[in-house]
């Protein structure tokens, strides 16, 4: 049986992830101190804490994600047939390691560049983001341009992300809400998929451009043009040009849907099957996000 598989972005994480894993397997266990060297700290501190508040910054949560969903995906991959892969924003990075495209130390230190250069962005150009429910997409991108706001994520035809400054979306969510939108506040700690995260992609390109990679195995539908590509260039590109353009997720789960109607989805935790659902309820997916599930 083919399977698609996908991988959970920013946001997945969870306080004490990684942890039974490190203990009962011993790949999960090399990889983690391998990363403990790569980053220079003890991300397996930060992990593996109970407490979330260190582990929610961006600086350490997306290479957090990253090692988990790798671990994940390794323990699992002999037992489930590929036929193509997608990652949400952050997971794309994820997804790539899962399809050969560079090995586990590359891209953990491009990952660690990007969420740096992101966290660097939050700092310098505070904003914040918004999940819109209940109004059409012409409508929301008309908004967002009266106020200096962009789409962030089109997650399905009835979850939309806006993202920008402070007092761009809370302009555009009540100018939204009275057209009969649902605006709901996202607890994240800046203005992803947006302009206020362009400078981000200097840094990113740098290392991309410096860095070693190979011919992937499967088709990767990226978030950036929602089309398979193939080629290294093409990946490249999609990579920088994703950090400041909105996430074609609807149309990137469209196109997967018809290689296979079997997802496998990996991360921390289980949050892309719900939406997922929401673009095509037919398609049956399964969550690996614990030892519980393996």
């Amino acid at each position: 049986m083919k399977n698609c598989f996908i991988f959970s972005g920013q946001g997945s994480h969870r306080p004490g992830m990684s942890l039974n894993l490190y203990n009962k397997f011993q790949l999960a266990k090399d990889r983690i101190e391998l990363s403990n060297k790569i980053l220079g700290y003890n991300i397996s501190e930060i992990m593996f804490s109970a407490e979330e508040n260190v582990l929610r910054q961006t600086q350490y949560a997306q290479p957090a994600i990253f090692i988990h969903s790798t671990i994940i995906f390794d323990l699992i991959k002999d037992q489930k047939e590929c036929v193509a892969v997608a990652g949400h924003s952050l997971g794309e990075f994820s997804a790539l390691y899962a399809n050969n495209f560079f090995d586990f130390e590359t891209g953990l230190q491009i990952v660690d560049v990007r969420a740096k250069a992101m966290h660097e962005c939050e700092l310098n150009n505070p904003g914040k983001m918004s999940a819109v429910i209940g109004a059409s997409i012409n409508k929301i991108q008309t908004i967002c341009d009266s106020f200096d706001c962009q789409i962030a994520n089109i997650n399905s035809d009835s979850q939309i992300v806006i993202s920008g400054s402070e007092e761009s979306i809370d302009l555009a969510s009540e100018s939204l809400k009275t057209i009969g939108a649902k605006v709901i506040p996202l607890s994240v700690s800046g203005a992803f998929h947006s302009k206020l995260m362009s400078e981000a992609k200097n840094k990113l390109t740098d290392i991309i451009n410096i860095s070693r990679f190979n011919e992937v195995s499967y088709p990767i539908v990226s978030n950036f043009n929602a089309r398979p590509n193939r080629s290294i260039e093409e990946i490249k590109h999609a990579l920088i040009e994703q950090i400041d353009n909105p996430v074609q997720w609807s149309k990137s789960i469209q196109f997967l849907g018809e290689l296979s109607n079997n997802f496998v989805e990996i991360g921390p935790k289980k949050v892309l099957s719900n939406i997922i659902k929401k673009i095509d309820d037919s398609l049956t997916i399964t969550a690996y996000n614990s030892i519980e599930n393996l």
